[in-house]
């Protein structure tokens, strides 16, 4: 009898699981929508990805326990906080809780009701064990402002073509005008500077700066040698010191490179270089020179910004077609290091020729382990093409735990004999295609040779990250070839930066569009908008050719704001409450903004064509006007569970203060903080959960 009992119970046991799944099972189905075909499959995973993040996360068991006391209010904002955060801004959901009301919608623009085509993801969820939920929140009436130090990198200075292009070496050669600038006597002569930026810096000084010169001969033979002079420091290049590169046909590459002695470079006022040359013979020929720099920046930040910063791999060398009737797609070539000076040397069959349209339609990965590659058919002026030796660099950019995102760019520093550039971001789904954000012959007015020189400092990306997924940045870079001189391009020191915020920060950004002018000058205009007195910041960043000499900032009606070498940021307010005090009121150190649209013209001024190997100034989207306000009051929160109400609140505000330092609060105010606990032992153990997605 007793073995029999025992056996009567195991089957109604296992009887009551099946019935459990079962019911379960129908829950769900009854709560799926009708199958709408395979256009929206991409949204069915999104709203099964979303919904099994929020239960792993414990939100779902949260909002329910709210829900259960009567907090609805709670619910929705802890529900709604977590779809914000990981779903993208163009899905519009609604999500539904045990027959719980109101339910938790934002539509984003788009009815639910006359939206003809709806994602549904289901769960059921298990309630929370018995015991206390315990909640802490802190109400932030604003957000303050923090300081941020920010070290950064930007090429002062490129020339990239012949030198012998331009007069008089044309004429006279390297040996009969021994110097990069030149003026007077016809043999010998002297030297005129070239003048050039370095933008202003925080500390006042560099952290670190190097240059690169050139030494190339038409005729197989030796290097020159060379005197560098700094804003009158000599740094002297023996013949000895250049290293060989390469040859091809007739042509010798030799490069030096070393770094400059941070001191003798002085930020935020022109700086000038020229360069003399011994032992040149009518051969001799400077096909690149480069100063790159590392200084500090600051800036004012609203608490509670995160940025992130994504480093590329450096990538350099040349590149050129090494072709025979067994191989006719054959590459051979050099990768350089700018850091070392080391260089090796390769050759490969195949897979490392693009035309310039395949390349740009199928973004090989190959080409991306830091060797250069040859491009064929890329534009180079009158509607002609040419081949060119390019390298290209790509990093994943995570966006995945960004809150809004305020402010996003890449910044590139291209040295050697860099014709042009391409920036591309790749948008996963919905729009899964790569989006051309820059190119060198696609951002320019006419009559500049089809973007010659167009190398651009920073570029904006803001408008191309994609909140809750992870973009790709790649950028491309090439020295065209018409002569079949393949020269020597290099990347170093790029990078992205996010910056994003969870918290309801106001950051307003204005940018202007990239261009390249058919002139040494080019101006854009920039509106934007001063929505209140209590503004904390407005703020020019700039990003112009690496030729530039001299930046103006001026509203339109004339009144002047700033005259002088090439920033990196400038602060309007305090340049407007130093001077024409149309957006300000006050002193420098303390102004109040005046609100109303304003309108900035922004001019650059290049350098003449032997200078730089174009005489062309461009603007790039870098350049953007940010207008920063206080948070508004909003509170920020966290949960926890625990076997009694005081150890679950303890460990939700230790949660809190925890998630709070990430975001830049490194004390509270105790009579901003609250908490609460609630009990959960009354939850039913199956609570059916319905999300909607639709786009709009």
């Amino acid at each position: 009898m007793d073995d029999k009992g025992f056996i009567f119970t195991a089957d109604a046991t296992l009887a009551l699981v099946v019935v459990i799944v079962f019911t379960a099972s129908l829950v769900v189905y009854a709560l799926l929508p009708v199958y709408q075909g395979q256009d929206h499959q991409h949204l069915q995973a999104l709203a099964d990805s979303a919904l099994a993040t929020m239960e792993e996360d414990g939100t779902l068991r949260d909002a329910a326990v709210y829900y259960a006391n009567n907090n609805s209010t709670a619910a929705q904002s802890i529900l709604i906080n977590s779809l914000n955060s990981i779903l993208p801004s163009d899905v519009s959901y609604k999500m539904t809780m045990n027959g719980y009301t109101p339910e938790a919608i934002n539509t984003r623009g788009r009815d639910y009701a006359v939206s003809t085509d709806v994602a549904t993801g289901v769960r059921v969820i298990s309630g929370p064990r018995e015991g206390w939920l315990g909640r802490s929140f802190y109400n932030i009436k604003e957000v303050g402002l923090s300081r941020q130090d920010t070290n950064v990198t930007t090429t002062l200075w490129n020339f990239h073509n012949w030198l012998t292009n331009f007069s008089p070496w044309n004429t006279y050669g390297l040996n009969n005008r021994p110097y990069w600038g030149y003026q007077g006597g016809y043999y010998g002569g002297t030297y005129r500077d070239i003048a050039f930026s370095v933008p202003n810096s925080t500390t006042g000084t560099v952290n670190w700066a190097r240059f690169i010169i050139n030494s190339a001969n038409k005729n197989r033979g030796d290097a020159y040698s060379a005197g560098v002079s700094i804003n009158n420091h000599n740094y002297q290049v023996q013949q000895s010191q250049f290293q060989y590169l390469y040859s091809y046909s007739n042509y010798r590459f030799y490069n030096y490179q070393r770094l400059i002695t941070p001191s003798d470079l002085t930020p935020g006022t022109q700086n000038n270089l020229h360069v003399s040359y011994g032992n040149a013979n009518s051969y001799s020929d400077m096909a690149w020179f480069s100063m790159i720099a590392n200084y500090t920046v600051s800036m004012v930040v609203p608490q509670g910004v995160v940025t992130k910063n994504y480093y590329f791999n450096d990538a350099a060398g040349l590149a050129y077609p090494d072709t025979s009737w067994w191989y006719p797609n054959r590459v051979s070539g050099i990768t350089y290091n700018l850091l070392t000076g080391a260089t090796s040397s390769f050759t490969e069959n195949s897979g490392r020729m693009y035309s310039w349209n395949n390349y740009n339609s199928n973004h090989p990965t190959n080409v991306l382990d830091g060797r250069p590659f040859v491009l064929t058919g890329v534009p180079s002026g009158d509607y002609s093409t040419d081949d060119a030796s390019a390298v290209a660099i790509e990093k994943d950019i995570d966006n995945t735990d960004a809150g809004s995102i305020k402010d996003a760019y890449v910044t590139i520093n291209p040295y050697g004999a860099v014709d042009g550039a391409r920036v591309e971001v790749y948008r996963p789904y919905p729009i899964n295609q790569w989006v051309t954000v820059f190119s060198s012959d696609l951002n320019t007015q006419g009559g500049t040779d089809k973007g010659y020189g167009n190398l651009p400092g920073t570029i904006n990306l803001k408008d191309y990250m994609d909140k809750g997924r992870v973009n790709k940045v790649r950028i491309t870079i090439w020295d065209v070839a018409p002569g079949n001189d393949y020269d020597l391009v290099g990347l170093t020191n790029c990078y992205a930066v996010v910056s994003s915020s969870k918290l309801p920060v106001q950051w307003d950004e204005y940018a202007t569009v990239s261009d390249q002018s058919s002139t040494n000058q080019i101006q854009k205009s920039i509106t934007y908008n001063i929505g209140s007195n209590n503004t904390k910041e407005a703020y020019l960043f700039f990003s112009g050719g690496l030729d530039t000499k001299n930046v103006m900032v001026a509203y339109d009606s004339g009144e002047l704001l700033y005259n002088g070498a090439a920033p990196y940021l400038l602060n309007l307010g305090e340049l407007d409450a130093a001077g024409p005090h149309k957006m300000t009121n006050g002193t420098v150190s303390n102004h109040t903004y005046i609100p109303a649209n304003y309108t900035i013209r922004v001019t650059v001024t290049s350098g003449e064509g032997w200078e730089s190997g174009d005489n062309y100034a461009e603007i790039f989207s870098g350049t953007r006007v940010a207008v920063i306000y206080p948070a508004l009051e909003h509170a920020v929160w966290s949960t926890s569970y625990a076997s009694t109400a005081q150890q679950a609140i303890d460990q939700a505000y230790q949660i809190l203060v925890d998630n709070l330092h990430d975001q830049g609060f490194d004390t509270l105010d105790p009579n901003l903080v609250y908490n609460e606990s609630m009990y959960t032992g009354d939850l039913p153990n199956s609570i059916p959960v319905r999300l909607d997605l639709w786009t709009h």
